[in-house]
Order: C-alpha cells, then structure tokens, then sequence
C-alpha cells in the first residue's frame, strides 16, 4: 500500500517537475479515474495537494480514500471543464498546462503565494536576454492594448470597438478572403508563452517544469478572459464585461510577476504590473 506525503510545492530546479506519463495521451479526467495507478499516485498526488493543504502527517490510505480525496481537490479548486478547455485541453492556446497535467486550476493569488519564496528553474543569462529581445516588445504592446484600448472601448461601452480589440485573426486563402492580423492583446498572449518557455526553461531540460507549467496556465486564463469579455460584449452586457476584463488583470499580473523574477538588469528592465481599474 503507498503511503501519501502531504508535501510543499518543493523549489523548482530543472528535471525535478513532477510528470505524469499519461498526461499526453488523455484528459484529466481519465487521469483521475485511473488514479489508483501506483505511477499517477507517486508522480501527481505531491503537486495536488501542496496547493491546498498545509503540511500533515504521513498515513497510509487505501485507494478509495486516495481516490476520494483527489476528486475532493479537484472539485475545491473548481472541477474538471471540459466544456472551456475541451476533453484534452484542445481549446486552450497552450495545452500542456499546469491544469492539463493535473486538473488543478490555482487562482492568480495562490500561484503567487507559492511561487513567492521558490527557486525558480535555471535558464542561461543569454538566453533569457534573447527571449526579452525578441518578445517583451509584443508583451508590453499587449499590456497597453489591454489596459489602454480595450479598457476604454469597455468602459465606453463600444461594442464593436470591443470586439475589434479581442479579433483571433484568421488565414488568408489565396486571393479572395484577405489574412486577418490578431489584435494585440490576442498575439500577446502567444508571446507570453513564447517569453516563459526562455525564462523557465533550460535547453536542457527534458520535460516542462513546473514553473512553466503554472506560467502556461496564468496565460491560458487570461486568454480565456478575452473570450469571456468577447462574449459579454455580443451580449452588451457591460457589468459582466468589466467583471473579465478585472480577472483577466489578476492573471496578467501573476504572470508578470513570475517572469520579473528571471529577469535581472543584466537582461532587462522587469514589467511593470497592471494597476487600471475599469
């Protein structure tokens, strides 16, 4: 019988996030209905709970018991969503994420609070610096789209305008439909991604750390945000525009606040966080 450790979310380093080897091929939730597995329980059961639960003592419990306290965590954190994220997280702009991996979904406050103090993964100086040459520019106009453009077509209520500012973009076909450009705020988010894996990553790493994988998920949330505002603008419903566009400012900060900590002067000048109000 295993014996399940309550444990902290330990210092990131590389090579040491933990992994999941079914994580690739299903859903979290065929993750969890096979969490009696001696491999899923050893490799995920740390990760779940160290975001939840405050250090206790070791005890041995039985695979129901296992079982059940998962499904509990999972649905304290606010459940499986398959219905947003799709069966295999296929709806999100960067799949494997941290609540891909373990059908976790932390709040902005939460990432911050564990992250705080942590030993984020070893990435060369160099490389980090490159990854700020080629994406904080995108970054930053994607901050200012968010808090500058956007924020005001909400407040104003410009519908259109609102719309406008969250375009996905599409491909052109040939001569007859034109290729459609995303809006900043949309293309920031790819660069967000782009810009952790350079800064939480090391080339030599053989699988997504956990720093990254966190990051991943603030990004996805955010982006998810966008929709959300996406939708209340259709539906002119501008209380519950102004309600995404508020939560999408927690994740952007959180992000923002993770990456700052791999940035040193030697690579440039960290990101300021959002401080607008709608």
């Amino acid at each position: 019988m295993l014996a399940l450790v309550v444990l902290q979310l330990p210092a990131y380093s590389p090579g040491i996030s933990p992994r999941v080897s079914v994580a690739r091929t299903v859903s979290p939730l065929a993750s969890l209905q096979r969490i009696t597995r001696a491999e899923a329980l050893k490799s995920s059961a740390a990760a779940l709970f160290s975001l939840a639960a405050s250090p206790a003592m070791a005890r041995e419990l039985t695979p129901n018991e296992q079982r059940e306290q998962l499904q509990a965590l999972i649905a304290k954190r606010g459940g499986l969503d398959p219905e947003r994220r799709g069966n295999f997280n296929e709806k999100a702009l960067f799949s494997e994420d941290f609540y891909f991996k373990y059908g976790l979904r932390p709040s902005p406050d939460e990432v911050r609070e564990k992250l705080k103090d942590q030993e984020l993964p070893f990435a060369p100086v160099q490389r980090r610096y490159t990854g700020y040459q080629k994406y904080a520019p995108r970054i930053k106009d994607g901050v200012e789209a968010y808090t500058g453009t956007l924020r005001a077509a909400i407040r104003d209520e410009s519908w259109p305008a609102v719309l406008a500012e969250l375009e996905k973009g599409s491909k052109g076909q040939g001569d007859a439909v034109k290729a459609v450009s995303p809006s900043a705020s949309r293309s920031a988010g790819r660069a967000y991604g782009l810009f952790a894996n350079t800064v939480l990553q090391s080339e030599n790493d053989s699988a997504t750390t956990t720093a990254n994988l966190l990051a991943r998920h603030l990004i996805n949330e955010y982006y998810f945000c966008l929709d959300d505002i996406a939708t209340a603008a259709t539906k002119k419903d501008a209380a519950a525009a102004k309600d995404a566009w508020r939560v999408g400012k927690e994740y952007i900060n959180a992000y923002l606040a993770l990456v700052n900590q791999a940035i040193p002067s030697k690579v440039g000048d960290k990101f300021p966080l959002v401080d607008a109000s709608v």
